[in-house]
């Protein structure tokens, strides 16, 4: 249908019989016909000029066939007034055209309309039709006239109807034959010889937009089996189109079932109509007012349900009824959907855009099988006491949704709202059955805003919400766009939702247990209900995810917000308190109190020197066969220091060291730090690009290294600084003084820097953390292993924070450090070995990579007696069943989860139970350790409520001094504490949340800085070095976690205009070669995705869920060939696993297939147990590729002469292949 009024063409002008050539033409509508009419005109000699369409696929269409696209009727009308064209066609077009467009087209407009006019003008006309049960049909081509549907009929065709048809397959006739009846027009207006005849309006049938079948769909068994048929075919869209009218369903028990199909039999029962003959389960059989007939009925999304099932749910058996519906009810139902049709858009608008606001505070510990639902007491706000009630309710409910804003940090918000009723339902059981009782309500929440601007905010959703009611139920069913979205089955959908009661309010009575009925539960967790009587509210909440304490808090947050706003009406709302003061006091001051004793006036260093006083003969460091007592250890890091400082080195001077795992780098760390420099340390395992940047950056004078160092750093890099070489057997240091320099000849204090330790940055460039002795210091105070000395592992590198931890927690204490070989450390089979035969008894290991370690130990069951400490950090903690079990087998052995980052060290820890099986799945991260404060903030940098989300904040004693070289930054990161005089804060970026028990929660990041395998990582950092390769034009890098879990960097690129057609593993190959001359492996993303655009939501942000799963082509793999043998297809299977990929082909790359060292040691885990053959880990990375690796396999096999003939003729068949 489309309607409106203009100019049209005389009849003596378009009955002349000459050719006239069409130049120009415009078309309005949208699907699959309206593009196939177009395409026709355009081969038949057409111009289109402009196009108005009113879905994609059309408007796609045209872009790609260069027709310009406009997006309004108004924009139509512009165009056409600067550029009239001559014909205009309409197909398939919800818009409603105006005069001027028509007085903009020369020669004529023409409308497609599904139906035989006269009869069925107006809209849904093959639904009604079928409703008629009519046999034979039309389309017409139209003049678009002065009303709807009323134009001379140009063409008309006819279409018959089968018994068997539904609006979906009718629907299907009338576009073929709206085609051909197009193809007659077109050829008419081309030759001449165009007819048109004007309607016999008398004969018209108009069907509006509002109407609805009888009972909204609902059968009436007592109505003839042949018009129970028809209704339900009249409502069958087919699952992939929407359902603009209503769905066929049944009143089953109390509830609504959809009916998805229904077959008129050739036989009477004779039994009474509605009766339930038989129950299968594909259907019922059910007795009407004629012949019998076969229901199978479907769930929301449209598929079959079981119908035996449905019976038993619904506590029915053969020979029971289903409900009869009277005249009076069915005209009831009919009546309101049609009050309601004319909303629908606005509802369906709305629930497109759904969105759940979750509650951030901690639900309660007690596991409910079911809901728990409790009601508060009525409250009176004393702040409004002298407004009036109306006043009251509307004070309140923006009150309340100021509140939430506040609190979960969401500007957007839509909740569950009960509708007002008008009354006409009442009396009507089935009405309330078929209309949603919860509607969403939608607010923006500007916090910059004052109160009352909000207030009038909130009065404008207050008039749509009583404009627009309520929609029909089945809605949500009806639209493809609607049916993914699971919650929207729910009859409150929202966790959320605000209620008004115009019943009697009595603040009487505590908190008691109510049952969830009647309109009043409007949130799936907690309804908020205000009085409209007398201004006052309480709460309705499940008790047993939401704490009654907790609602208790909230009642003082909201009436302390209430008292805010009534005191300063015009402050905007961000500055609004909403914290009482004591809960303020508590979450400030009482749970920040941390201070105690440490020895601030130290240098880290000293409390290994220390060590050496007491016990000069013990232990300090062991490699391989190489030791070192407290005393030699000293001599010689004093010996390089005193080398150190004749070279110039001056606190807070940077000195880079590049070492490989050995003593000479304890050494090197120990040396520097005594000379009073900061050790600035650099990973010879970096791309040498990485290493320069962070060199040009800091821009040291002095490097320690060795031949690896060297090799790493490259000639470049090495020219601008003056080289100590560590390597060499006659170094020039070695007749110096073995005393420790005097810290006061040197002006050293615990002031100056430690180190500085570079990370990942958001803009492109690594950033230099400076991190004081002084932090560093407290961060071991109070000693966690209580002055206990410990066999400790160094596991961490150098560049990673927590390597200083291990030395210096490990040497505080005088216990011995033992350094292990990069090739053990990477291979945890081995590493599992070496901490048996070591006894290790402390280990630091981020989550990663210990759930790895429990991993292999499940494979080997390696009894580890001695170890007794394991810190983990750098990721969030799960408890997975492998640590569980790992720690049930090592009873003496405690799990300690720390949180800090490399700008504040560690600053909470927590000490998990003895007994796994006590360990929540997500472990908190503890308490402030000493001397150090935590803030939870919002947006806004106020304190959030006690257990609400917010943004950690650090201050005290852990906080680093800044960044090196970048002010801007340090500026923007480390601010100026506004609680107490004089102290810093480092703004984190991380979200978290008390617990009950004053425990810290670590929910995640603010930004999307992420952590993979313990390594903190800008994705902006990666992004910006990939729109540097010429083939980039944009790019987004994220994490995404695999079928494993586990979790990997995917890089999505819009290709620029010299990537000269390169496209899948070809591209993903070149971007990831280009990114691994640059960056570490583990920032190299494991996938590339080439998208046309990066999506973007409705705001221009980056739509992070719109982002593609990567397929198998975002791999650089090379081209496939299938496995060959039993060893390569064996191997397949294993990467295709683990790698979370579909297929494996035998020349792919392990590591270009997303493979990291963590994965290859599980790999080589899965393969021993497989194959039977132990592999080192360098094996896999001199021969990453699959046909390589199973060669290599087999040679192994064959060496160890495993199952003689058997498996000579088994590699034999694997080296042929090769």
């Amino acid at each position: 249908m489309a309607h409106g009024s203009g100019a049209r063409e005389a009849d003596s002008q378009d009955r002349q019989p000459a050719v006239r050539p069409i130049s120009s033409s415009a078309f309005v509508g949208s699907g699959t016909l309206a593009i196939s009419c177009a395409q026709l005109a355009m081969e038949r000699g057409h111009v289109i000029d402009a196009a108005l369409s009113a879905d994609p696929m059309f408007a796609e269409w045209a872009a790609r066939a260069n027709i310009r696209c406009v997006a309004s009727v108004e924009e139509l009308c512009s165009l056409l007034k600067a550029q009239p064209v001559e014909w205009l066609f309409s197909v398939v077009n919800p818009f409603v055209l105006p005069p001027n467009v028509f007085g903009r087209v020369r020669r004529g407009a023409f409308n497609y309309h599904d139906g035989p006019l006269p009869r069925y003008a107006g809209v849904h006309a093959t639904s009604w039709a079928l409703l008629a049960q009519e046999s034979e049909y039309a389309i017409t081509w139209h003049r678009m006239g002065d009303g709807v549907d009323t134009g001379d009929v140009a063409v008309q065709r006819q279409v018959s109807i089968a018994p068997s048809d539904t609006t979906l397959t009718l629907n299907l006739k009338c576009y073929e034959a709206a085609f051909e009846g197009f193809r007659e027009l077109i050829t008419g207006l081309a030759n001449g010889k165009l007819t048109a005849r004007p309607q016999a309006l008398a004969d018209r049938s108009y069907f509006p937009r509002r109407r609805r079948p009888d009972a909204a769909g609902c059968l009436r068994w007592e109505k003839s089996a042949q018009d129970l048929s028809a209704m339900t075919r009249a409502l069958d869209f087919g699952a992939h189109h929407p359902n603009p009218l209503c769905l066929a369903k049944a009143l089953v028990a109390g509830e609504v079932v959809r009916v998805r199909s229904l077959e008129v039999l050739p036989r009477r029962s004779g039994v009474p109509a509605g009766s339930l003959l038989e129950v299968h389960s594909s259907h019922w059989r059910m007795a009407t007012g004629t012949e019998d007939v076969d229901v199978c009925f479907g769930d929301p999304d449209g598929q079959v349900l079981d119908a035996r099932a449905l019976a038993m749910h619904s506590n029915l058996d053969e020979g029971d009824h289903l409900p009869i519906l009277s005249d009076e009810q069915a005209r009831s139902i009919t009546a309101t959907h049609e009050f309601l049709a004319p909303r629908e858009d606005f509802w369906r608008q709305r629930l497109e855009q759904f969105r759940i606001l979750q509650l951030p505070f901690l639900s309660s510990s007690a596991a409910a099988a079911l809901p728990g639902w409790q009601s508060s007491s009525w409250f009176n706000p004393s702040a409004l006491a002298k407004l009036f009630p109306l006043d009251r309710t509307e004070y309140l409910v923006t009150a309340f949704l100021i509140y939430l804003a506040r609190i979960t940090g969401e500007a957007e918000l839509q909740l569950g709202w009960t509708p007002a009723s008008d009354g006409s339902q009442t009396g009507c059981k089935a009405v309330d059955q078929l209309i949603a009782s919860v509607v969403p309500m939608e607010v923006t929440i500007d916090l910059a805003h004052d109160f009352e601007e909000m207030r009038k905010t909130v009065a404008i959703e207050f008039a749509q919400l009583r404009e627009h009611a309520s929609f029909a139920r089945d809605l949500t069913a009806r639209f493809p766009s609607l049916r993914g979205v699971e919650a929207l089955r729910s009859r409150q959908p929202w966790p959320i939702g605000i209620t008004i009661t115009a019943d009697s309010c009595s603040a009487a009575g505590d908190l008691k247990t109510s049952h969830r009925t009647g309109p009043v539960l409007c949130g799936d967790l907690l309804t908020f209900e205000v009085c409209a009587l007398d201004g006052s509210f309480r709460w309705h909440f499940d008790a047993s995810r939401l704490a009654p304490k907790q609602i208790d808090r909230m009642t003082q947050h909201v009436q302390t917000l209430l008292h805010g706003v009534m005191l300063g009406a015009g402050q905007p709302l961000d500055r609004v308190d909403i914290l009482p003061a004591a809960e303020r006091t508590y979450l400030l001051e009482d749970l920040n109190r941390t201070a105690a004793p440490y020895p601030s006036d130290k240098c880290i260093h000293e409390l290994f020197e220390q060590q050496v006083q007491k016990a000069p003969e013990a232990v300090a460091v062991v490699h391989e066969n190489e030791r070192l007592s407290y005393g030699e250890l000293n001599a010689r890091a004093n010996r390089l220091a005193h080398h150190l400082i004749a070279l110039g080195v001056r606190p807070d001077q940077p000195v880079a060291i590049c070492l490989e795992r050995s003593l000479a780098m304890v050494v090197g760390v120990l040396a520097i730090l005594k000379a009073g420099g900061a050790y600035l340390p650099l990973d010879p395992a970096y791309p040498s690009a990485r290493l320069r940047q962070i060199v040009d950056d800091a821009e040291p004078q002095l490097l320690l290294c060795d031949a690896g160092g060297r090799n790493a750093l490259g000639a470049d890099a090495l020219a601008d600084v003056r080289l100590v070489d560590l390597d060499t057997a006659t170094p020039a240091w070695a007749e110096r003084s073995p005393s420790d320099p005097e810290r006061r000849t040197l002006g050293l204090t615990s002031g100056h820097l430690a180190y500085i330790i570079y990370t990942s940055g958001s803009t492109g460039t690594p950033k230099g953390v400076e991190m004081s002795h002084g932090s560093l210091v407290n961060s071991l105070s109070p000693p966690p292993g209580n002055g206990v000395r410990k066999r400790t592992l160094q596991f961490a590198t150098l560049n990673f924070d927590v390597s200083s931890q291990e030395l210096f927690i490990c040497w505080k204490d005088g216990g011995l450090l033992v350094l292990v070989r990069e090739e053990t450390r990477r291979n945890f089979s081995d590493l599992l070995e070496f901490v048996k035969r070591e006894a290790i008894e402390r280990l630091f290991l981020p989550f990663v990579a210990l759930n790895h370690f429990a991993e292999v130990w499940g494979a080997q069951q390696v009894r580890l007696p001695y170890l007794s400490e394991i810190y983990t950090a750098g990721e969030r903690l799960q408890a997975t069943p492998l640590l569980r079990a790992f720690f049930e087998a090592h009873p003496k052995a405690r799990l300690i989860n720390q949180y800090g980052s490399t700008e504040i060290n560690v600053i909470a820890e927590h000490r998990l139970a003895a007994d796994p099986s006590c360990w929540p799945q997500l472990p908190p991260i503890g308490r402030p350790i000493a001397n150090t404060r935590v803030y939870l903030l919002d947006g806004h940098g106020r304190p959030v409520p006690f257990g609400a989300v917010g943004e950690l904040y650090i201050g005290g004693a852990g906080v680093a001094r800044g960044y090196l070289n970048r002010p801007e930054l340090t500026a923007e990161r480390f601010i100026a504490s506004p609680f107490i005089e004089g102290d810093r804060l480092y703004r984190t970026g991380d979200l978290g949340r008390y617990l009950p028990d004053g425990n810290l929660e670590f929910l995640g990041r603010t930004d999307d800085q992420v952590k993979i395998r313990g390594f903190r990582i800008e994705p902006g950092e990666i992004a910006a070095r990939l729109c540097e390769h010429a083939f980039v034009r944009e790019a987004v890098v994220v994490a995404r976690e695999d079928r494993a879990g586990d979790k990997h960097l995917v890089a999505y690129v819009v290709t620029s205009e010299h990537a000269d057609g390169a496209e899948g593993s070809d591209l993903a190959g070149a971007l990831r070669a280009h990114l691994s001359a640059q960056l570490p492996d583990y920032m190299v993303p494991a996938a590339f995705v080439q998208l046309a655009a990066l999506p973007l939501t409705p705001n221009g942000k980056l739509d992070r869920k719109a982002l593609p799963v990567p397929d198998d082509d975002a791999y650089a793999r090379r081209a496939y060939e299938a496995p060959q043998g039993e060893i390569e297809t064996t191997l397949a299977e294993i990467w295709t696993e683990l790698l979370g990929v579909e297929r494996v082909g035998r020349h792919d790359n392990f590591f270009e297939l997303g493979g990291h060292s963590l994965l290859a040691v599980r790999l080589l885990s899965r393969l021993s147990r497989a194959v039977g053959v132990e592999l080192p880990l360098r094996t896999l990375f001199a021969k990453p590729v699959l046909a390589h690796l199973a060669r290599e396999i087999s040679i192994t096999l064959i060496e160890q002469e495993f199952d003689g003939d058997e498996l000579e003729k088994l590699v034999s068949k694997e080296l042929a292949n090769d």
